[in-house]
């Protein structure tokens, strides 16, 4: 029977995973949070360690140890903050799957950008930033407008848009940051599974305005394109690219950009993508990109499944202040499927769970789904306020 450690940073409804691994089939270990137990049962499970933190070198060290005593056959990790320690764990200690290597081809922009050079896949130049006369060599072959950002990273953090030397941050460490042109286009996501070269969930969606947009205070939407040929075009282009990254058996989320009649690679995670994606997949498809994932990593045939027309909006508190929603504000739409407000909250920070507004939809079509986030969108929207502010005067 094999051994699977599984490295666990939630516990949401995607956490459970004994609903994904068949205990009669596996021998099951974590490497958790320690306040992120709420779906482990340590009676089912071979060993359990909980950390205050999931630094790589700890869990690489919780694994070793229990690699000593029960050897481990594979390793699971489903964050994004994760992938590292798996790979290093696979490296250490002879694993089948993603090694550091291969983990660094879709964890670093550079390197899975410079992997691409001798295809024909089109991508944004760029170049590694060292110093800040690189930003500025850079911005003298290339132009304004153009995009710096870190080498790893996700959700946007750190991604800013340079339109002149005014824009360029002062950074203390250039080290870890990469700059590359802005490509001017609508910006679409791939999610997949990827199974014994095969891709039994395939979907193509576009966004309404950007997630750096969103972590700049702007809702973000998204729907699916039931156009054949972009489809098609797209799942050639999603092979291609997982071929020549060395990407086997797990989920991917891969952004590209139209520019005319091409598309450019511009970024891609070897993970289930973040936000809302998995949540519409589940409630209105009926798919756990999770449970496909955990099946595609454990070497599992998964059965292709069929995907529909949806979308999301998440609208971000738009105030530096708090926000306030108008009382028992809802949307009447037909083709909303779940909706689900905060009345108000005073966090200016960035997230995507404590936001005012999440909603999920379905439709027909795309222009269906597209037309109903930009209505709503403008209704949430028009609804958000400033939080008010209370208290008593001395005057």
């Amino acid at each position: 029977m094999k051994h699977v450690l599984v490295i666990n940073r939630y516990d949401d409804m995607f956490s459970d995973y004994k609903k994904y691994i068949d205990h009669n089939d596996f021998q099951v270990s974590f490497v958790t949070l320690k306040n992120k137990t709420k779906y482990i049962d340590p009676k089912t499970c071979l060993h359990v360690k909980a950390l205050d933190a999931l630094k790589s070198e700890d869990v690489l060290s919780a694994a070793i140890e229990m690699n000593q005593v029960d050897r481990i056959d594979l390793v699971i990790a489903h964050s994004e903050y994760d992938l590292d320690s798996a790979s290093m764990i696979r490296d250490a200690l002879g694993i089948p799957g993603a090694k550091v290597e291969d983990n660094d081809l879709y964890r670093n922009k550079v390197l899975m950008k410079s992997a691409l050079m001798q295809s024909d896949i089109l991508f944004p130049m760029f170049q590694a930033v060292k110093r800040h006369e690189d930003i500025t060599d850079f911005i003298s072959k290339y132009g304004y407008p153009c995009i710096i950002k870190p080498e790893v990273g996700a959700a946007s953090e750190g991604v800013q848009k340079i339109f002149s030397s005014e824009d360029i941050p002062s950074l203390e460490r250039f080290e870890g940051y990469q700059i590359e042109q802005f490509i001017e286009g609508e910006i679409y996501h791939v999610d997949a599974v990827l199974s014994h070269d095969e891709m039994p969930y395939f979907k193509v969606s576009k966004y309404i305005n950007t997630c750096l947009d969103f972590r700049n205070k702007i809702p973000l939407g998204s729907f699916t394109i039931d156009d054949k040929s972009v489809n098609e075009k797209l799942k050639r282009f999603t092979y291609q690219v997982a071929d020549l990254l060395n990407i086997r058996n797990q989920a991917v989320h891969l952004e590209v950009i139209e520019n005319g009649d091409d598309f450019y690679f511009l970024e891609i995670g070897g993970r289930v993508g973040g936000g809302e994606i998995p949540f519409v997949a589940y409630n209105n498809e009926g798919v756990d990109l999770f449970d496909l994932w955990t099946k595609a990593s454990l070497g599992e045939t998964v059965k292709a499944v069929e995907t529909k027309v949806t979308g999301f909006l998440m609208v971000p508190n738009p105030f530096e202040s708090g926000y306030q929603l108008a009382d028992g504000f809802q949307l009447e739409h037909p083709n909303v499927t779940f909706q689900e407000f905060n009345s108000s909250g005073e966090s200016t920070e960035f997230s995507y769970d404590e936001i005012p507004a999440r909603v999920h939809f379905e439709g027909e079509n795309s222009i269906e789904v597209r037309d109903a986030i930009v209505q709503c969108m403008s209704l949430v929207s028009s609804s958000i306020t400033p939080l008010a502010v209370t208290g008593n005067s001395n005057g």
